[in-house]
């Protein structure tokens, strides 16, 4: 299976990627919280019925097996805690051949339609829709003409739309009151702003989701105008914090991007906070770097960048920082920048 996140993606020295999802809910059928067992089967039997086997390929969760799992964890289709996934019998996820179209059955609402590329590219809300509406074709959907597509979930109510940008942003992160500012930028959108993790190793990662709020009273058109107009002034808001940073503390940066690139190009064990900092500090210097020492493509940065964030959560906090976890880490890290040199 291809890797959708590999691509080369628009303004993606800002923009890691930008998914739609869009959720539906079938008529005769509780909402997921009150479905028992033998109605919950039929829905996923009713579900993978009119699924097109030719371009999705998926099933039961409970069907994958180790490598399934942690590749669709990692390729975004499944939670980042799958291994610990609640009554994966209960749940179903289909996929295209690069993960970048998913069908997820039972997570949250009976139907879940995802579309995701790497970078800044709207276009994935058509692609969404698309899938969305061959369903809807086959299906009968919960819908009311006053309130729109019915939803367990009184926040995804009406168009049953979200739009996610993943967005890294160690500048702004960088700046004293930065992210409190853009905070009420996002607001003034009627959107929303909060770090990737609130926790753990990955809570100070620089990384940020811009997500969409409203779904009732605005249409889908609306929505995707206001997420361009502002994902727009976010990157714009980064560059001009990168431009700041570079000029003022050129030696500075210069030398922690040196630092930060040789811990991660060497390193024999690297723990997923650490290599998130050392990632940061490269993409911010990533364009001023005049030196050309280092060899570092924007898509190895994004691909290293998106592996460690949606590594598979492992059984606990004291497995994910062993000796061992960092090691594997580490020798990933290498051959991935390894192969730049190379390059």
């Amino acid at each position: 299976m291809a890797e959708w996140y590999v691509n080369d993606g628009k303004d993606n020295d800002v923009v890691l990627s930008t998914k739609a999802c869009i959720v539906r809910n079938i008529k005769g059928y509780n909402f997921m919280p009150r479905l028992d067992d033998k109605e919950c089967k039929s829905l996923l039997e009713t579900i993978d019925g009119v699924i097109d086997k030719d371009e999705f390929m998926g099933g039961v969760a409970s069907g994958f097996d180790k490598e399934t799992t942690l590749r669709l964890t990692r390729l975004q289709i499944l939670g980042r805690e799958a291994s610990m996934m609640a009554d994966p019998d209960r749940k179903a996820f289909y996929y295209n051949d690069d993960a970048s179209l998913s069908i997820g059955v039972g997570s949250g609402e009976h139907l879940t339609v995802k579309a995701m590329a790497q970078g800044h590219d709207i276009s994935v809300y058509k692609k969404a829709e698309k899938v969305a509406l061959d369903l809807e074709s086959k299906l009968d959907v919960a819908f009311s003409e006053t309130y729109g597509f019915l939803t367990s979930n009184i926040k995804l109510a009406g168009t049953g739309l979200k739009i996610l940008y993943t967005v890294a942003l160690p500048a702004i992160s960088k700046t004293e009151g930065g992210i409190a500012a853009l905070t009420q930028r996002v607001g003034q959108y009627e959107w929303q702003i909060y770090p990737f993790a609130e926790r753990g190793e990955s809570a100070d990662s620089g990384v940020y989701i811009i997500a969409s709020v409203n779904t009732l009273g605005i249409t889908e058109d609306e929505v995707l105008k206001r997420g361009e107009m502002l994902i727009a002034d976010v990157i714009k808001a980064e560059r001009a914090c990168r431009d700041e940073i570079a000029s003022n503390k050129k030696e500075q940066s210069a030398d922690i991007y040196g630092r930060s690139y040789g811990t991660l190009r060497y390193a024999g064990m690297i723990s997923r906070s650490e290599a998130l900092q050392a990632l940061g500090w490269l993409r911010l210097y990533h364009d001023y770097d005049d030196s050309g020492e280092i060899k570092l493509s924007w898509n190895t940065l994004d691909k290293l960048t998106m592996d460690i964030l949606w590594e598979p959560g492992a059984p606990s906090r004291k497995s994910s920082q062993s000796a061992e976890s960092q090691k594997f880490r580490a020798n990933g890290i290498r051959k991935i920048l390894k192969g730049d040199d190379l390059s």
